[in-house]
């Protein structure tokens, strides 16, 4: 019972997810950042050009960076074969913690070595405090936090779960099965034995333990960069406030997206493999009392209904989640490639404006 009602949650949880990214992801209009920079004089617009000349390094310096990390985990995967894929399962969280670096420590200009006297004549202050929840998206905290959230709790679970390899390495699922019969000297089966077994790869805390730490370090660069993106000082002149909101609402938005894409490809390939495992800790030959055995014939297997549940949920969850990291990172380029597009208008629609 408490099985079928942690399945509930666990779909129910997923397809409410599901739904939060089909309305705030699809629907979510971007900024054309460059129109916003064409706002104002001549000196504004250059500093606006600098800004996004800056934004436009650092978008692609963490692209390089994510390859960089891809390719790592699959070099480090081939170099040592005997560590059992934890690269490649360390692979998301460690991905992201590389580009949440530079999104981090690489600060954006907001002073420059040409000014507008004319835009200082009148001083002005915000009432409002700029937060972190101010720029991005509605959902920017929300979704990942809800995210990594269950992403802990998942791999604490499996960790308590877990057992020891033939190595000593936490990455089994114990169990006990049914599956053994007690057989007479004609082959007649007078009796059901319960016999002990393990099944791997599972991710228990050789896994998870490290998975664990990356995102926690993930999660504080992410914060960081947040909140670095929400304090920075404002662009000076009132023309380059609008441009000033729309480049914070676009580092919110890839900062967000992207640490719950990472989130989604991070906890999905894990709940599949233990999906696997329970699906085979709970498939066991099935004997019936009375019944002579055929050495020849292969006896039929049957899977315990809750086992076979709990595989199915996590299964069904998964997949839900791959679809919501596939949504996101689709979004993401288009939101980073915003910063790509010229800055300057060709002379012949320069000349029609």
């Amino acid at each position: 019972m408490v099985n079928a009602a942690v399945l509930v949650v666990l779909i129910g949880f997923v397809v409410a997810l599901v739904t939060l990214v089909r309305r705030g992801v699809l629907t979510q209009r971007r900024v054309d950042l460059v129109s916003f920079a064409r706002a104002g004089g001549a000196t504004e617009q250059d500093n606006a050009y600098e800004v996004l000349r800056s934004l436009r390094a650092r978008n692609l310096a963490a692209v390089a960076a994510v390859v960089t990390g891809g390719c790592a985990a699959v070099a480090l995967q081939s170099k040592f074969p005997d560590t059992a894929g934890l690269a490649l399962a360390l692979a998301p969280a460690g991905i992201w913690v590389l580009a949440a670096s530079i999104f981090a420590f690489w600060r954006l200009p907001h002073e420059f070595t040409v000014s507008s006297t004319d835009s200082f004549e009148q001083s002005t202050a915000e009432l409002v405090p700029r937060t972190v929840s101010r720029f991005g998206p509605a959902w920017g905290i929300m979704l990942p936090a809800a995210l990594l959230a269950t992403t802990l709790l998942g791999l604490v679970a499996a960790g308590l779960a877990s057992g020891a390899d033939a190595q000593g390495r936490y990455r089994n699922l114990p169990y006990v099965s049914s599956g053994g019969a007690e057989l007479d000297s004609t082959m007649v089966v007078t009796g059901l034995q319960l016999g002990e077994g393990s099944v791997g790869p599972f991710p228990g805390w050789y896994y998870g333990m490290p998975v664990m730490a990356l995102l926690l370090v993930g999660t504080v660069l992410g914060l960081l960069a947040l909140s670095s993106n929400a304090r920075r000082p404002r662009l000076r002149g009132v023309d380059l406030h609008g441009f000033d909101d729309a480049v914070r609402t676009n580092v919110g938005y890839v900062i967000s997206t992207g640490f719950s894409a990472m989130l989604c490809f991070q906890a999905a390939p894990m709940m599949l493999i233990a999906a696997s495992a329970i699906n085979s800790s709970g498939t066991h030959p099935v004997y019936t009392i009375g019944e002579a055995i055929d050495e020849t014939v292969v006896p039929s297997l049957g899977i315990d209904p809750v086992a076979g549940a709990l595989s199915m949920g996590i299964s069904v969850a998964a997949i839900l989640l791959l679809i919501i990291g596939t949504t996101l990172l689709v979004r993401l380029p288009g939101w980073m490639g915003s910063a790509l597009k010229p800055l300057r208008l060709p002379a012949a629609e320069s000349a029609g404006t």
